[in-house]
């Protein structure tokens, strides 16, 4: 045990607890209401993820804007968009909990 597995709880539940969270958590319900669509987005959420994984530069760019086309008549729908912008600040929040904590630590 590392000792501080407490205070790690109580990040956890905290981080949890904050606004950006739970408005993701409640955009994920209404969005897996419609089942079709929730299977549909999370294609999209693979394969979108698969591109900016493989692909850089102009490539990714010229890709990236051909797929979002594709996908318009999915992105259109508000619960898509709304729940896609709220993980994205769920991954904002926790890419500034890992540079601020990273930023901390004395690496060399």
């Amino acid at each position: 045990m590392l000792g501080f597995e407490k205070e790690i709880e109580d990040f956890t539940k905290a981080v949890c607890n904050t606004s950006i969270y739970q408005s993701f958590i409640e955009k994920k319900r209404i969005l897996k209401l419609d089942e079709n669509l929730w299977n549909q987005v999370d294609e999209y959420r693979k394969k979108k993820f698969e591109l900016q994984a493989l692909l850089s530069g102009d490539e990714m760019f010229d890709r990236t804007e051909s797929f979002e086309a594709e996908y318009e008549w999915l992105l259109s729908d508000p619960r898509v968009s709304e729940f896609l912008d709220a993980e994205l600040a769920v991954c904002r929040l926790l890419q500034k909990i890992s540079t601020s904590l990273i930023m901390a630590l004395d690496f060399e």
